[in-house]
């Protein structure tokens, strides 16, 4: 199960169960102050995504399957290319571009079943960075060091309560402790992770340039509208 499901109420005591071939996948854009609503070989599965927000993880059979996304204004419109998932996988499609057609980047994510653990993935998109460090705020445990651009990794913790800091490794050599790059270049991010969920730091630059940490609990979307 690719993370906690927040399924709305569907007045049966359980969700239905997916299917046993079921892969899942979801899809973050950063097409900027635009909406998006998510189209899977034609139906509408997800609407109004939000820039830098992570859609519910859609719960697809295996086999190919054609995504588009659709822009809440009219004029914009791009088309994924046809997407190849098997049983059980889980990915997240990050489209950093909605003006040309281009194919989104894919990330294989890590299906966690241990309940003790909370699971945490960093999506570096934040590409003229160059690789990053992130370490605790205060400068004494190293979480991800050298995450290169347009690349994923993940770790299972505990559950804690704790502020990460972001930077360019370039200004972190060591990959803790301060981070001397310019305000704009780092980012800090306040977590709390509890035990058996899953989240994601999406890491991105604004309008500005200015470098963003947003975390964000992983969902599942609900069956009963299958």
């Amino acid at each position: 199960m690719p993370g906690t499901s927040a399924a709305q109420s569907t007045g049966v005591l359980y969700e239905p169960e997916p299917p046993a071939d079921a892969a899942y996948v979801r899809i973050v854009h950063l097409n900027p102050n635009e909406k998006i609503d998510v189209l899977v070989d034609g139906k509408m599965r997800q609407s109004g995504l939000k820039q830098g927000q992570f859609g519910d993880y859609l719960i697809l059979r295996s086999g190919p399957h054609e995504i588009q996304l659709h822009a809440h204004q009219a004029s914009k419109k791009i088309t994924a290319s046809r997407l190849e998932v098997g049983a059980a996988q889980v990915v997240t499609l990050a489209f950093v571009d909605m003006q040309k057609q281009v194919n989104p980047i894919v990330f294989d994510d890590k299906a966690d079943l241990n309940r003790m653990k909370a699971r945490l993935t960093v999506y570096h998109l934040a590409d003229k960075l160059g690789p990053v460090n992130i370490s605790t705020a205060d400068g004494k445990t190293n979480v991800f060091r050298a995450l290169a651009p347009s690349s994923s990794h993940s770790l299972a913790v505990n559950p804690i309560k704790v502020e990460l800091l972001t930077c360019p490794s370039a200004n972190q050599p060591a990959g803790m402790g301060e981070c001397s790059s310019p305000a704009l270049q780092q980012a800090r991010a306040a977590l709390v992770l509890e035990r058996g969920d899953n989240y994601s730091l999406l890491l991105t630059m604004d309008a500005n340039s200015a470098l963003q940490a947003r975390l964000t609990k992983n969902t599942l979307e609900s069956r009963a509208a299958k």
